[in-house]
């Protein structure tokens, strides 16, 4: 007898053109769930003006309105054809991937119509609202809002145990299942070639000495940690180059670091790359990743790292960092200037160890979005049946 097929909705408060880890994380989610069978997947996420969808998947663009630094706020309660749309596609499970308006939509939604809903936990939201939000008592109102949404969510999920905890201190009291995060790029058959390109376009030397940072350019990415090592790294002779690969509203202040650290030749800013193979291109390429940041849950870039034999070096302690066991699969060190730049100095001193650290990092730290995928739905598919009963 032929299994029914599962019915999916993911949902999101901010999609594309706008572009963050959650947004790759549905999308991730929904491509490698479009190869599976007996499962139909769509997204509902919040209409950008003259913005085109061109995913293999269907997303619904729901009414929205201007919001902070160019997202938009979602209004899907008053979206007559968003009604329409959940009418027809008859959804058995609703995954929302943000705590906001789409949330407490489509958290009642779930509710009134019998339909099982999770939530993931994917960011410090508490941190968001404290830099963003000047009033403390706006910050109470937005945090035991996001609260209440969750907590109208059937389930909740996290990215990661640092993310659980996050979660409990916020006051969150029910189950918290822990699902990681994965990656959609695969090491190339053409890398040296792409290592090449990125040689000839930057004119590195090919044994030269090479630091990536990938991902939004903000201040809580704590990029100025980094920057301020390497400039001890510098000042104690090491030749290197430093690709910070991403923008945001923190670059400017970064590029004055660097002036200030006199790294001008060392440093170079891409810009934003979303093209898949330029961006393994700069993996690839690369002899150490450097993840600074301690605000991230469970970011995608060391994984995407890890799948191009690239290892990482992050803060001990910080949540992303679970993912690593230190000296094995990748590096970490203390949250100080001084530590950072001893433990870089150790890695490219050690160009052997480093070498077979890029295959720890693979086989240790990779995992893809397809295997994600399935236990995700192996884990829809149980909560629709246990909801019906």
């Amino acid at each position: 007898m032929q299994e029914k097929e599962l019915k999916i909705l993911e949902v999101l408060d901010c999609y594309y053109p706008k572009f963050d880890g959650p947004c790759l994380v549905i999308t991730s989610y929904s491509n490698s769930m479009l190869k599976m069978k007996d499962t139909i997947v769509k997204v509902a996420v919040p209409k950008f003006p003259k913005y085109k969808d061109n995913q293999k998947f269907t997303v619904f663009r729901t009414k929205s309105i201007p919001s902070a630094e160019g997202y938009r706020c979602a209004l899907p309660g008053l979206d007559s054809k968003l009604k329409r749309f959940l009418k027809e596609n008859e959804f058995d499970i609703i995954h929302i991937h943000s705590p906001f308006t789409m949330c407490a939509y489509f958290t009642k939604y779930g509710k009134k119509h019998n339909i099982p809903t999770i939530f993931t936990f994917h960011t410090k939201y508490r941190d968001d609202f404290e830099r963003d939000l000047k009033l403390k008592c706006l910050q109470n109102f937005m945090m035991k809002y996001i609260l209440k949404n969750m907590n109208r969510a059937d389930h909740v999920w996290t990215v990661s145990d640092g993310a659980k905890e996050c979660l409990r201190e916020y006051g969150y009291k029910k189950p918290i299942k822990v699902i990681r995060n994965g990656t959609d790029l695969v090491y190339p058959d053409n890398a040296e070639k792409l290592i090449d390109k990125i040689n000839e376009k930057y004119g590195f030397d090919k044994d030269e000495t090479v630091f990536l940072s990938v991902g939004r350019i903000v201040e809580n990415k704590n990029l100025q940690l980094a920057l301020s090592a390497l400039k001890m790294v510098a000042e104690d002779g090491f030749r290197f180059k430093y690709m910070i690969v991403g923008s945001g509203n923190y670059e400017n202040e970064l590029k004055e670091s660097v002036e200030k650290y006199g790294l001008r030749d060392q440093v170079i800013f891409t810009g934003k790359i979303l093209d898949r193979e330029e961006l393994s291109a700069h993996y690839l390429r690369s002899d150490l990743f450097i993840f600074p940041s301690t605000f991230d849950t469970a970011s995608l870039a060391p994984i995407e790292a890890a799948a191009m034999k690239l290892p990482t070096l992050m803060n001990e302690g910080c949540a992303t960092a679970e993912i690593i066991e230190n000296n094995i699969n990748g590096y970490l060190a203390e949250e100080t200037t001084v530590a950072w730049a001893n433990r870089i100095e150790e890695i490219i001193k050690n160009k052997d160890k480093l070498k077979k650290m890029k295959d720890a990092a693979y086989k240790g730290v990779y995992r893809t979005w397809d295997s994600v995928a399935e236990e995700v739905v192996e884990n829809y598919k149980e909560i629709v049946k246990n909801h019906k009963k």
